[in-house]
């Protein structure tokens, strides 16, 4: 009954834990077709230039979930864009002509969960601009639990007088408000850097 913990260690940070990679763990595990006598290969896009954690991340290495012995289950992970840079990454999408993710349009610097626990107070204002109620919701539950999300103040007073720095993309606006990404604008001729390219944030928009 509290929100995650602002802490590097994943630990103290079940959100990354508990409701990523356990989940795709226990699917590899139980799942028929994957939990026995099976050779996986984990793809991940981490960077080692993403946080210090990341920087330390081996390019290859046995997956958790590997159980050779017990069930014949040889799982690997490879991490192919580990030593890549931010811009390495938008010239390989430029270059294919794919339409960057409408979080990026409008002006988030990832796709993160909407309410990551490390958006600055500037991400928070924005994500008010376009989830008002959503943000009232986490501020309610912040009275109900009488525990804050951020470690010292309330959501309130934590996101104070803050600058709203969402690029009101309409068509990135649309697609974040209502989950859908019609096919035909995956790719465009007219390719341009997202308004959340090169942000350097740690999380949420701009």
């Amino acid at each position: 009954m509290k929100f995650p913990a602002k802490s590097s260690p994943q630990s103290g940070r079940w959100c990354s834990g508990a409701l990523k990679m356990q989940v795709q763990g226990s699917v590899t595990a139980n799942l028929e077709k994957t939990k026995a006598n099976t050779k996986i290969l984990v793809v991940s896009g981490e960077r080692r230039g993403e946080s210090s954690c990341r920087s330390k991340l081996n390019e290859m290495e046995l997956h958790r979930t590997f159980a050779y012995k017990k069930a014949r289950r040889l799982v690997h992970q490879w991490r192919p864009v580990i030593d890549h840079s931010e811009r390495d990454i938008w010239e390989i999408i430029k270059r294919h002509k794919v339409t960057p993710h409408s979080c990026y349009r409008a002006g988030w610097n990832r796709c993160s969960c909407m309410m990551c626990i490390f958006s600055l107070p500037k991400h928070w204002a924005g994500i008010r601009d376009i989830f008002p109620e959503e943000v009232e919701a986490v501020k309610r539950d912040e009275e109900t639990l009488g525990f804050t999300l951020d470690n010292k103040k309330d959501l309130e007073t934590y996101i104070g007088s803050a600058e709203s720095c969402v690029y009101w993309d309409r068509e990135a606006i649309e697609e974040i408000k209502t989950g859908v990404f019609p096919a035909e604008r995956m790719y465009t001729e007219n390719w341009r850097f997202p308004a959340g390219a090169f942000g350097g944030a740690e999380g949420g928009p701009c």
